[in-house]
């Protein structure tokens, strides 16, 4: 009875019964014990053999295990009991495997203490996340291989308006009739066969009806990986969505009221431009007439371009893109008739030209003056004095053209690049800079990348404080017009 089969960690003696002269059990006396046994029940001073038991070790009596050792005693029936004894370090929790033993009893003593501090955290883990789920607002719930409800948090029964017990053990099928579960069914199939969690937003993928659901669901699996179950987590979000169907229902209305607006302004603004042009016309006006006159009809030519850029924006926005009209176009031609406008405006700079190569192709001519003329007005407006902008065209390649517009100053604010060229943006100067003489809606560069989409090609910005901000404009040399890109497509 050494315990020499025992492991390591665990401790065995053996107890012989000291009996009262009634035969009561009175104290057990050791008889043996290993070195586990010794330090735990024994002192360090002397040997536990031979030693009475609650003698040695009085906790015995205090945590149960010496009443234990009695019953097994007198009954002759092993027990398995859980101990604990409190020690300078905290409490120590043992397991006692207390077995009969002649006139005594045989004590296997092992240390749970790690075990039952890892069980607590354990414990303590899963009611923080019982607690977690149970309180969440989305709908968490887990499905075994036949698609019924084994688990379902509060918001899972809300979503069904049906209580728990209505909910476990069944299906969507039987909970919701096949019209409705049917895309639920057909999700969850979908992710048991490929074993891979994916995400679903529609009005019919999450659990009860008449919502629309941003579900996750994914496969649980056991330790050989073999799967046992689905878990489902899907979130309402029927209000956000109507928001969203709310605010695109009002862009499109503002989109259409501004085509709408941009195109009755058209007529009036003509009629004036052509009053202006007829007053300019009579050779007896005064001085001051013809300055009025003048200004009458350069503001109407400016709020005539607005127009044009608020028409282009709703082509653009709500009639599939840009519409074009290509034929051949030299666009050295197109760049200095462009240049030759801007240039007046801007007495202090001047614009340079550099052409590479030929650069004839078929675009749309009126489409690429509106380019030019933003790029470089752009350039223009935000050099400063006494500076140039230099305009290259480059055919490096037989099948593009390449136009590099590039001027000299501060460079653009990274936060501006994301936005660059989204519709009504204006960014502002930097500090040290003049204002912008004229300000538009905003919708130039917008226009810009919406002309070049239309025509195949791409726009690319590269800008710094030493080599300044350069737009690069990149086009197909031969650009369809719209008709034929859909009678290709179609």
């Amino acid at each position: 009875m050494s315990g020499a089969g025992a492991p390591p960690s665990e401790a065995v003696v053996v107890l012989r019964s000291v009996r009262s002269a009634e035969q009561g059990i009175l104290d057990f006396e050791c008889v043996s014990a290993n070195v586990h046994a010794e330090r735990w029940l024994g002192r360090e001073e002397r040997s536990l053999v031979r030693q009475r038991l609650l003698e040695e070790a009085a906790w015995v009596g205090e945590c149960g295990l010496f009443a234990a050792c009695v019953r097994v005693a007198v009954r002759r029936e092993p027990e398995i009991i859980r101990v604990s004894r409190q020690s300078s370090v905290g409490p120590v929790w043992l397991l006692a495997r207390v077995s009969p033993w002649e006139d005594g009893v045989v004590v296997f003593l092992e240390d749970l203490t790690e075990r039952m501090a890892a069980e607590e955290t354990l414990r303590r883990d899963h009611d923080l996340l019982h607690a977690v789920i149970e309180s969440a607002t989305d709908a968490i719930y887990v499905k075994d291989v036949d698609a019924r409800y084994v688990l379902i948090n509060p918001a899972t029964a809300r979503a069904f308006n049906r209580a728990p017990q209505d909910i476990l053990g069944r299906t969507d099928l039987e909970l919701l009739g096949q019209d409705i579960a049917g895309p639920t069914l057909a999700h969850d199939r979908a992710v048991m066969e490929s074993g891979v969690t994916a995400t679903y937003e529609d009005s019919e993928g999450g659990p009860g009806s008449d919502r629309i659901w941003q579900t996750t669901k994914g496969v649980l699996r056991r330790g050989d990986g073999t799967v046992y179950g689905l878990f489902g987590i899907s979130r309402d979000v029927t209000a956000r969505r109507r928001q969203e169907l709310e605010r695109d229902e009002e862009a499109r209305f503002q989109e259409r009221f501004i085509g709408v607006l941009g195109h009755d302004l058209g007529n009036p603004l003509a009629a004036v431009r052509l009053s202006a042009a007829a007053l300019l016309a009579q050779p007896t006006l005064t001085p001051e007439v013809r300055r009025v006159a003048t200004r009458i009809d350069g503001s109407a030519e400016r709020m005539a371009r607005l127009v044009k850029q608020l028409l282009d924006f709703t082509r653009a926005r709500m009639a599939g893109g840009i519409p074009l009209r290509p034929r051949e176009v030299c666009m050295e031609s197109v760049c200095r008739r462009i240049i030759s406008e801007l240039e007046p405006a801007h007495p202090d700079q001047r614009v340079d030209l550099e052409v590479v190569g030929d650069s004839r192709g078929v675009w749309d001519e009126e489409r690429l003056g509106q380019v030019l003329s933003n790029l470089v007005g752009n350039a223009l407006q935000h050099s400063p004095a006494g500076t140039s902008v230099r305009v290259r065209l480059a055919a490096s390649e037989p099948l593009f053209q390449r136009v590099e517009v590039h001027n000299v100053g501060p460079p653009i604010p990274e936060s501006l690049r994301p936005r660059l060229f989204a519709p009504f943006h204006r960014g502002t100067p930097e500090p040290g800079m003049p204002r912008p003489h004229r300000h538009g809606l905003g919708l130039g560069l917008y226009i810009v990348s919406q002309i070049v989409t239309a025509h195949g090609g791409w726009v690319d910005v590269a800008s710094s404080q030493e080599a300044g901000t350069c737009f690069a404009v990149t086009l197909p040399r031969v650009a369809q017009s719209q008709d034929e890109a859909q009678t290709r497509w179609a």
